[in-house]
C-alpha cells in the first residue's frame, strides 16, 4: 500500500504542478482571509500542506519573515525554495506528516488550504486537531480550507471528507472553537470549479 508521503512525492515528481486541479495562480482567498483576521507581517505563520503554492512568495512580498512550510513532499518544498531564489532561505521547510508533527515554537497563524479533508481516519483527524491546539499561540488564529458539502468527494485519486460548519465543529478538540466560515469557488486549470469552505478557528480562551 502506498503511503501518503509516497503518493504526494510521486505527484510532484511526475506532474506539472501548474496543471494539477488544486493549482492557484494567486492565493487570493488565503490573502483575503489573512486580511479578515487582521494578520500582521510580524506574526509567525505555518502553511500546512503547502505543496508548491505561491502563498510563501506573497507572504514574503508583504514582509513576513517567520514562515514555516510543511508538506509531505520534499519535491514540493524544493520547488518553492528554488522558485524563491535569493529569498529561498527565509522560510523554514519541514517534510512532515502534520498528524505526527511536533514544533518547538507556537504559531500566530495556522494556514491549511486542503490537508484536513484528506484525513478520512478519525484518529488522524484527532491527532491533527491536537497538533493544531498545541501549536497555535494563545491569541492565534487557524484558517482551514476543505471541500464543502457541495464540493468533490475525492481529489488526486484519494477520498476526502466534505465539511460544513456543523461537521467542522464536531471535529474540533475541546480547547478550540469555530468563529467564522466562508464559501469560496476554486477555478481549476481545466476551467471547472470546486466549492471550498474555509473555517476560522481559535482557542476558546482568547
Amino acid at each position: 500500500m502506498t503511503s501518503r508521503k509516497e503518493h504526494w512525492e510521486n505527484i510532484y515528481k511526475t506532474k506539472d504542478h501548474k496543471k494539477v486541479s488544486w493549482y492557484q495562480e494567486s492565493p487570493e482567498i488565503s490573502l483575503e482571509l489573512l486580511s479578515k483576521i487582521h494578520a500582521d507581517s510580524s506574526q509567525s505563520i505555518i502553511d500546512v500542506g503547502c505543496g508548491a503554492s505561491v502563498l510563501a512568495d506573497k507572504l514574503i512580498e508583504q514582509g513576513y519573515r517567520d514562515i514555516t512550510l510543511v508538506d509531505l513532499s520534499e519535491e514540493a518544498l524544493s520547488t518553492i525554495k528554488d522558485r524563491l531564489g535569493n529569498e529561498g532561505n527565509i522560510p523554514s521547510y519541514l517534510s512532515q506528516d502534520i498528524t505526527k508533527a511536533t514544533f518547538i515554537n507556537t504559531f500566530d497563524i495556522w494556514h491549511d488550504r486542503a490537508v484536513f479533508h484528506f484525513l478520512t481516519d478519525l484518529k488522524d483527524r484527532k491527532d491533527y486537531m491536537l497538533t493544531l491546539s498545541k501549536s497555535l499561540s494563545n491569541n492565534g488564529r487557524a484558517i482551514i480550507g476543505t471541500f464543502s458539502i457541495n464540493g468533490p468527494n475525492a481529489c488526486s485519486g484519494l477520498d476526502i471528507v466534505q465539511y460544513d460548519e456543523e461537521k467542522m465543529k464536531s471535529e474540533l478538540s475541546s480547547g478550540l472553537q469555530l468563529v467564522d466560515s466562508v464559501i469560496s469557488l476554486h477555478n481549476m486549470p481545466s476551467g471547472a470549479k470546486q466549492e471550498f469552505m474555509y473555517f476560522i478557528i481559535e482557542h476558546k480562551d482568547t
